[in-house]
């Protein structure tokens, strides 16, 4: 008799979910970078000083439409169920659930390999171990150029940077095929969204 192989769904590291309860997820991934991005976008949008983002890959999570009873391997590439998108430029999009709006996560399309999740929804009971703790702690700040007047960003003792970090930068110029100047203040995060703008508009099913 042949031997039957199973493959079991590796364990979560970390959950989440929005106010409402329609949408949740599970992560099966410690964090490769966690930042808080001070553009002003991310400040209006969230409502804060700032949002915060883990960055994991894609597939590493797991959404559950828990009104519709969908399961998303990975964000869906358009608006469905209880995920819907804001797209304010043409290479980046931003999830929320669609009956409360809470912010879910963000990616970029040239980089759809991952996602960054928006860290307010994350379930803080879900965490049972220090390493993951310890995981979600601020690594960096982005686009400091823009904070609010209010904040303090020299306290927290971690990078600060006035757009994105040059290593960032690189790795979206890399994956867009767009080379653009570093003018090391918050300006440069227009000058790229602007310049991608045109090449992904053309390639991008969204």
């Amino acid at each position: 008799m042949d031997e039957k192989t199973t493959f079991s769904k590796p364990e979560a590291q970390f959950k989440g979910s929005c106010v409402c309860g329609r949408m949740t997820y599970e992560c099966s991934e410690i964090p490769n970078s966690v930042s808080a991005c001070h553009c002003t976008l991310c400040r209006k949008l969230s409502g804060g000083p700032y949002q915060a983002f883990a960055d994991v890959k894609s597939s590493s999570v797991t959404y559950y439409d828990n009104t519709e009873q969908l399961r998303y391997e990975g964000l869906p590439r358009d608006d469905i169920g209880g995920i819907s998108f804001l797209r304010l430029s043409k290479i980046a999009e931003r999830a929320f659930c669609a009956d409360c709006h809470t912010p879910l996560a963000f990616r970029y399309k040239p980089l759809y390999d991952d996602t960054g999740i928006a860290m307010g929804s994350i379930d803080e009971s879900s965490l049972h171990s220090k390493e993951m703790k310890d995981a979600l702690k601020l690594q960096s700040h982005i686009f400091a150029g823009e904070k609010a007047c209010w904040v303090d960003v020299e306290k927290d003792g971690i990078p600060i940077h006035k757009g994105f970090s040059e290593t960032f930068e690189g790795t979206l110029e890399a994956a867009s095929g767009i080379v653009t100047c570093r003018s090391g203040a918050a300006n440069n995060m227009n000058n790229l969204i602007i310049a991608l703008s045109y090449s992904v508009a053309a390639s991008s099913p969204l």
